[in-house]
């Protein structure tokens, strides 16, 4: 099998290793990455010391984040809304009888059969899902709170200026839809899993915690006892020719359904009007440009901040923000233990030290701790970057395939590509169009995180995540929620 490895992973495989390889870092450090005046120093450092020269700009800024939030938390946060919308998901039930309408559940049975799916427990769900949503509706009636329920096809600007909160049942799709659409500030998003079982639920504040505890984490919230979050969100310029439809999107769910695409055009356009359009859409997770067909080679230019624009070949590139770098970034950019192992035999073999390949413990560790590396916190403004298998070669010199950034341009060369916003909507992208994409500040997304309590017990950090603020957040993610 065929490893592939970005420059940048390995520019920081030996860092990680000399942290978890104690006794070999200096010979690793001098080998080929650092002098030994160099390695000598990091050997004599104590360990948060020397993991805290690894750090950049970035990482400084999110301490720095991180320092404000925790001066914001000082503050009760407020919770006493009178109206919410409970924007509800549509269940894989739901989706198949939409999609097969002239059928009966008889017939939809068989037919699903046929796929190898399970009617049952499609209905099952569906079914967990519409107990859950009702307990969401009664506990919030008898806090005194007037709800509201709609799904995707009734979520507009109508029921959002109706509401002062809006509530998600479902799980991280649903959440980033009802993101897409709101653009203010003071409107908070709350997501509930209605599916702990089949869902991960990232983003949702209860995350895998059944019904039965959506009392007591309501009356948390009415009690101030959480903290705001503001995710940050890209914004997206797109200019072009009218006639590549620029502008114009396409909404992949109802694409599923077989309906005709909906469409931001206001009017007809000259084939030689160029336009320049905000979105009407902010991208919570991630805007990903490149070919309809991933078997297709992406062509574009690229600019990074203040750099200068370059061409480039690729798979598409990828660009997310706090939020995101859990999801799909994360999982382009992850290192294997299967790499790490091959690594670190490579590492042995060219630099005569003896290293231990075959110690699962150590390679899960340096395994780890790259990829929680990768994660940067939610209300960070900068975006990171990442391109997907680029092609290096004469004509394409290497650029760097990963980083940060506070403004992309792009410049489609392309002839069916796409920009797609968060997985659910579309925009055509092709020859002469350009993207612009920034983070603003007055774009955030009002979030909420419960606050630990005083008495539970902190979880033990490893080296690296006591000295990295991105590891810290990661945990924090993982234990926000308190067994009630």
């Amino acid at each position: 099998m065929r490893i592939r490895l970005n420059s940048n992973a390995l520019v920081q495989f030996p860092r990680i290793a000399a942290d978890c390889v104690d006794t070999e870092s200096a010979k690793v450090a001098t080998c080929w990455w650092g002098d030994a005046a160099f390695a000598h120093r990091m050997r004599l450092l104590p360990q948060s010391i020397a993991a805290a020269l690894y750090r950049d700009p970035t990482t400084l800024a999110a301490a720095n984040c991180r320092k404000s939030s925790r001066i914001a938390r000082m503050e009760k946060p407020t919770f006493r809304p009178k109206k919410v919308l409970i924007l509800s998901k549509i269940t894989r039930y739901e989706f198949e009888k939409r999609l097969h309408s002239n059928v009966d559940d008889k017939q939809l049975e068989a037919l699903l059969r046929r796929r190898g799916s399970d009617y049952h427990q499609l209905l099952a769900k569906h079914r967990v899902h519409h107990d859950y949503l009702t307990t969401i509706q009664s506990e919030l009636e008898e806090a005194g709170v007037e709800s509201r329920v709609v799904q995707r096809s009734d979520y507009n600007e109508e029921a959002l200026q109706w509401a002062d909160a809006i509530m998600t049942a479902g799980g991280d799709g649903t959440f980033l839809l009802a993101a897409s659409r709101i653009h203010q500030k003071d409107k908070p998003v709350i997501g509930i899993n209605t599916d702990p079982q089949g869902s991960e639920g990232y983003m949702c504040l209860m995350r895998k915690l059944p019904k039965e505890h959506f009392r007591s984490a309501l009356q948390r919230l009415l009690d101030g006892d959480f903290d705001w979050l503001y995710r940050q969100r890209i914004r997206i310029t797109l200019s072009g020719d009218a006639q590549n439809g620029v502008g114009d999107s396409i909404d992949l769910h109802d694409r599923q359904l077989n309906q005709e695409p909906s469409t931001t055009r206001k009017r007809p356009r000259s084939p030689s009007e160029r336009v320049t359009v905000q979105l009407p859409v902010l991208a919570l997770n991630e805007v990903f440009i490149g070919e309809s067909l991933s078997s297709r080679v992406s062509y574009y230019e690229i600019q990074i901040d203040d750099g200068k624009m370059v061409k480039q070949k690729s798979s598409g590139i990828a660009m997310c923000t706090g939020t995101g770098s859990t999801s799909w970034y994360f999982n382009i950019n992850k290192l294997t233990e299967q790499c790490v192992s091959e690594l670190l035999r490579i590492v042995s073999d060219r630099c005569e030290v003896s290293l231990p390949v075959d110690d699962k413990k150590v390679v899960s560790d340096i395994c780890t701790t790259f990829n929680q590396q990768l994660i940067f916190s939610p209300d960070l403004r900068r975006m990171a970057f990442t391109v997907r298998d680029p092609i290096f070669n004469a004509t394409f010199p290497p650029i760097t395939p990963r980083g940060f950034a506070e403004k992309i341009v792009v410049k489609s060369r392309g002839y069916d590509a796409h920009l797609v916003v968060d997985g659910g909507v579309s925009y055509r992208f092709n020859d002469g169009a350009e993207a612009s994409l920034e983070v603003h500040e007055e774009d955030a997304l009002q979030t909420v995180i419960f606050r630990k309590k005083t008495d539970q017990k902190q979880p033990r950090l490893s080296k690296t995540t006591d000295a990295d603020p991105f590891a810290r957040y990661s945990m924090m993610l993982a234990d926000q929620l308190v067994e009630e």
